[in-house]
C-alpha cells in the first residue's frame, strides 16, 4: 500500500485533509484481515481540512472546506473535550483520518487523551474519548482497527488500542512500551504499509525505533537504528 497522506504545519500543529490520511479499515474479527477501504461518495472529493487548535481552555478541530482551486475558507470549529497544552507540540501526526474518511482521531495532549470524531459530509460527531495510556500524547496512527499513540510525557512510551465499531477505543493488554529512552524527544509515530511494524522518529536521540506488530495489534520491542542526519522528525 502507498501512503496516501502528508500533513500540513499551521501554527505547528498538525492538518489532516479527507483522502489524506493514516489507514484504518472497517472493524474485522481478525485484525490481520483488515484491509484499506477506498473513498467513496460525498467523500471522495478534496474534502475538508481538519487542525487541532490546543489551547489549554478546551482542545477543538478547527474546520475548513477546501474550494477546486485549494483555498481553505474557515467553517467553524468542534471541541474535542479534552485541553492542549497552548503551544507547539513539536511532532507530526497529531490529528489524522481514517482511510475511508469517516472516523478522525486527535491528541489532546494537556489532558492525556485521545479523541475519536465520525466524518459525514456534513461534518464531525465526537465519539469517544480515551486515556491515551500516558501523558502529553503528540502523535497518533492507525491501521486496521488497531491504533497506536505516542505519549512525550516523563520517560515516554506508545500505547496501543483496537477501535470499536462505535468509535470507542479499548486499550490493548501488554501494549504499552518504552522508547529507548527518557527525555528522547520523539516526533512521529507510524505503522508500516502492512501493519507489521511500528516506527518512531527521536529527535533528540537521532534514532528511529522500530516495533514489530502481531496478528493481535500487540508490539513488541523496538530496535533502534540510527537516522540518516540530525533530528529525525516525520516521515
Amino acid at each position: 500500500m502507498t501512503r496516501h497522506f502528508a500533513f500540513i504545519a499551521l501554527v505547528a500543529v498538525a492538518v489532516a485533509a479527507c483522502e489524506q490520511n493514516r489507514s484504518l479499515t472497517s472493524p474485522a474479527a481478525s485484525l490481520q484481515a483488515a484491509r484499506d477501504a477506498d473513498v467513496t461518495g460525498d467523500l471522495a472529493g478534496p474534502g475538508a481540512v481538519y487542525t487541532l487548535t490546543n489551547q489549554v481552555g478546551g482542545n477543538a478541530v478547527a474546520v475548513f472546506t477546501r474550494g477546486a482551486d485549494g483555498r481553505l475558507a474557515s467553517a467553524g470549529s468542534v471541541a474535542t473535550g479534552g485541553t492542549g497544552t497552548g503551544a507547539s507540540l513539536g511532532s507530526q501526526g497529531a490529528v489524522s483520518l481514517s482511510n475511508d474518511g469517516r472516523r478522525l482521531f486527535a491528541v489532546n495532549a494537556g489532558s492525556n487523551d485521545v479523541s475519536v470524531f465520525a466524518v459525514s459530509p456534513t461534518g464531525l460527531a465526537l465519539a469517544s474519548r480515551t486515556a491515551s495510556g500516558g501523558t502529553l500524547p503528540i502523535s497518533l496512527t492507525v491501521h486496521g482497527n488497531v491504533l497506536y499513540v505516542l505519549n512525550a510525557g516523563g520517560s515516554g512510551n506508545i500505547s496501543g488500542f483496537t477501535l470499536g465499531t462505535s468509535g470507542d477505543l479499548t486499550p490493548i493488554a501488554g501494549a504499552t512500551l518504552p522508547l529507548s529512552g527518557s527525555t528522547v524527544g520523539p516526533a512521529d509515530v507510524q505503522f508500516s504499509p502492512d501493519g507489521s511494524r511500528l516506527v518512531v522518529t527521536e529527535k533528540n536521540t537521532n534514532l528511529l525505533d522500530v516495533y514489530a506488530v502481531d496478528a493481535n495489534g500487540v508490539a513488541s520491542g523496538p530496535t533502534t537504528t540510527a537516522s540518516a542526519g540530525g533530528t529525525p522528525f516525520g516521515f
